[in-house]
């Protein structure tokens, strides 16, 4: 799975950084850069109580013409649960699920909300039949700080690692 994963990631850069050149290229800053995925690395380098970390956290930087988007993640195991922790800094450009009206829904299948992780915004849902929950956090308005986990009864646990996260030292890159 996690071959599997780290494939599906890929993809999901790359998508991000095609929408990014759509919809970011025009309003980058003059000069401005990303911080680069290996300043990024010790955010996702974490000891968790009860997990174990699957490999060595790996990150990357892109930059296509004047669009760049860096990322890092790191992948852990507790037993049949999985989570995996992304960080990714798009130069502050807003996270669009985060601008909107306090969005809020649950349902028999899922639940979905705007909350508040360590004083930074941040949308969480979980996803009942199938034990998966996703944590999104907004950084100084520049990173965005994502939690998902696999095979997990509720949020709580990911909010738990998010409360174990330098988020308040991740905001000092934010140059």
């Amino acid at each position: 799975m996690p071959g599997h994963r780290s494939q599906t990631a890929k993809c999901r850069l790359a998508t991000l950084l095609g929408w990014s050149w759509i919809i970011f290229g025009l309003v980058m800053p003059a000069g401005a850069e990303v911080a680069n995925f290996q300043e990024l690395l010790p955010f996702v380098d974490l000891k968790i109580p009860g997990w174990t970390m699957v490999g060595k956290p790996s990150g990357a930087t892109l930059q296509q013409g004047k669009v760049m988007v860096s990322e890092a993640r790191g992948s852990f195991r507790a037993g049949n649960q999985t989570l995996e922790i992304i960080i990714m800094d798009f130069l502050g450009k807003t996270i669009p699920f985060l601008t909107g009206q306090q969005l809020q829904m649950e349902n028999s299948e899922e639940t979905v909300r705007l909350t508040e992780v360590l004083g930074f915004k941040a949308s969480e849902t979980f996803h009942h039949r199938d034990k998966q929950g996703e944590l999104n956090i907004s950084v100084a308005d520049r990173f965005w700080v994502k939690i998902d986990g696999e095979g997990i009864e509720n949020l709580e646990v990911l909010k738990k690692v998010a409360q174990q996260m330098d988020l308040k030292k991740l905001a000092t890159l934010a140059k």
